[in-house]
């Protein structure tokens, strides 16, 4: 399946305000995990195995920084005592003014959706055309970074918002391995619930840890 995505005529200036306002997401995931109370994280930390003791209690343990970073995605995203997420109680909050950049993240962000990515095309100086593997969609998702290392048939884990025209991701990246056949690629042609794509985020994040697991022994 090759990628059908009609990129739009002002990307290059998408991109460009994309470079500008990307610094404010690492700043609202800050904000927002400041709204978790001790027992939310335990029970994060607990689900995605990352809970240890020390001298007796409990503490949340992670092998690298990256698990860190999954770990705050997981928490403001995932996390749904009553059903809203830790994102959608921020935006409640009506903390930031209208108009503001963080509030157009932030409406974005309360949208989030987390699923695993076949990279199908990578544009240079932007981002990337993914299709979604449960679902069959495809995004064009803003990446600076990608655009310039990324490789065609990449399978990625991560959560996209709405964001203008095109798509954002929340930074949290799952490295999944490749995918043999990008052209033959056939999606599983489902719309998950949030149950659902709540243990597709933990079979991703178990996955990936098995995969760094590997590479250290190969190391």
């Amino acid at each position: 399946m090759e990628a059908s995505f009609v990129v739009p005529d002002d990307m290059a200036a998408i991109a460009v305000e994309y470079k500008r306002i990307r610094p404010l997401m690492t700043l609202l995931h800050t904000e927002i995990s400041r709204l978790a109370r001790s027992d939310a994280s335990l029970a994060c930390a607990k689900r995605l195995k990352m809970l240890s003791k020390r001298g007796g209690k409990k503490a949340i343990t992670f092998v690298n920084e990256m698990e860190a970073d999954i770990f705050q995605d997981y928490l403001v995203y995932m996390y749904r005592p009553r059903g809203i997420n830790l994102v959608q109680q921020m935006l409640n909050h009506d903390r930031y003014p209208q108009g503001s950049d963080k509030l157009l993240l932030l409406q974005g962000m309360a949208q989030a959706r987390f699923s695993i990515f076949l990279v199908q095309k990578i544009l240079p100086g932007a981002g990337f055309i993914a299709m979604d593997s449960v679902s069959g969609k495809q995004f064009l998702v803003l990446d600076q970074s990608m655009s310039q290392k990324g490789e065609i048939g990449m399978l990625i884990g991560f959560r996209i918002f709405p964001y203008r025209q095109v798509w954002m991701h929340t930074g949290a990246w799952l490295a999944l391995g490749r995918a043999t056949d990008v052209a033959g690629f056939e999606p599983a042609g489902i719309c998950m619930n949030e149950k659902q794509e709540q243990e597709l985020n933990e079979k991703a994040i178990f996955k990936w840890r098995q995969l760094v697991d590997e590479m250290e022994w190969d190391m």
